[in-house]
């Protein structure tokens, strides 16, 4: 038999034991109204649509329906063969009452939710074999790109959804709390680019603009409104020129580590702090702590990228984690300039002056969210692999 995605073996059941309606809910966020956080919503629309074509060829596939704030959205995209359906603008939004209400309204088999922007590499073959086996499974399952951080996710028993919505604040603990709080088997999915990629950042996008494997809508956006990957271009060759000295800072996960030595030959210094800040709720109570955070507090930001670059010479800097430990949340205007790089539009003096250090150091610095060092990182080895970053 086929090796499968997550490691266990396919298995292919007749037609008529898996004829189960699947329905897709693909959830659009809502962005501000800044140049940047245009560029990034309009980043995930190109990927939504990508998605549409991909989830409409899915087995069974009844209707996909988006989840989006704004009417607009519809008249500007009459030619998608989507169900839409906006959010109450009296309600304030929440994920888990939202995917149970659209549970209820849209009765399926199989439900797929899908985040906008949560599969841009993903291949139609992993999505529909995961389709498969939900369907025709007699027990409650569910397959998740992630077990502890769920982007999208398949599952047959939408009940164990409706009856605890008050538990899933975010959609990134779909996969943790159907398996720990509603005895659901998950699957997660082994740990790729396809399956870590995420548009959550501009830097998530920067990384996107690079990979050969990105879908049409979403390539053809990129290209009509390019953004400088000079960074992430420099940077990636250093991961890639061999004995060069890299750093990966903020919320590590050991299997990148792992990832990263296993298709380089660089030495990598790693300092992996506060994951799960968010999930957890250490950052909504003030609790995160992090040593590169007070290191930077102490010698100030030019020094720190000073002393930083006579160690490595590339760095992946998940900048989330210092602004929490410092107990700083800017606006995603100024986080989002800071993950390109222009300082001079970001508002918070920390976070330009962090900003303005990072891009002025004689190393390549790729700053962002956790992407940077999460799919990010796998999306550059593929990329390398590809020959587009050419020689280091």
């Amino acid at each position: 038999m086929k090796p499968h995605a997550w490691g266990t073996a396919v298995r292919r059941f007749p037609t008529f034991l898996c004829d189960m309606a699947t329905t897709t809910l693909i959830f659009l966020g809502r962005e501000g109204l800044g140049e940047i956080e245009q560029w990034v919503a309009g980043g995930r629309i190109a990927a939504m649509r990508d998605a549409v074509q991909l989830t409409m060829t899915l087995p069974q596939a009844a209707r996909v329906v988006v989840a989006a704030p704004e009417p607009e959205l519809e008249e500007q995209h009459p030619d998608l063969p989507v169900i839409w359906d906006f959010d109450a603008p009296s309600q304030s939004f929440h994920f888990g009452q939202r995917l149970a209400a659209l549970m209820d309204g849209y009765p399926s088999d199989v439900f797929v939710y899908l985040g906008a922007g949560s599969l841009p590499l993903l291949p139609r073959d992993v999505l529909a074999q995961a389709v498969e086996e939900v369907a025709c499974a007699t027990t409650p399952l569910a397959i998740t790109n992630n077990l502890h951080s769920s982007d999208w996710i398949v599952l047959n028993c939408p009940e164990a959804v409706r009856s605890r919505p008050h538990r899933l604040e975010r959609d990134n603990a779909l996969g943790w709390v159907l398996t720990n709080e509603a005895s659901v088997e998950v699957r997660g999915l082994n740990p790729s680019a396809a399956t870590r990629v995420d548009i959550d950042t501009p830097a998530d996008l920067l990384a996107l603009s690079l990979h050969p494997r990105t879908g049409p809508e979403l390539s053809a956006y990129l290209r009509a409104h390019p953004q400088d990957t000079s960074r992430w271009r420099a940077a990636g060759k250093k991961l890639f020129t061999p004995a060069s000295q890299i750093a990966l800072i903020g919320r590590v996960a050991s299997g990148v580590w792992a990832y990263v030595e296993a298709h380089t030959q660089v030495w990598i210094r790693v300092f992996s702090e506060e994951r799960g800040m968010a999930a957890s709720g250490r950052q909504n109570s003030g609790r995160v702590r992090s040593f590169v955070g007070a290191h930077l507090a102490r010698v100030g930001a030019e020094a720190f990228f000073a002393e930083l670059s006579q160690m490595v010479e590339a760095v992946f800097f998940d900048t989330r984690v210092v602004l929490a430990h410092h107990r700083l949340w800017p606006s995603a205007a100024d986080r989002y300039a800071s993950d390109l790089g222009l300082a001079d539009r970001i508002q918070d003096s920390f976070l330009r002056e962090f900003t303005a250090a990072a891009v002025n150091a004689p190393i390549p610095i790729v700053l962002g969210g956790h992407g940077v060092v999460s799919g990010g990182l796998y999306a550059l080895v593929e990329i390398a692999e590809a020959g587009v970053l050419g020689k280091g």
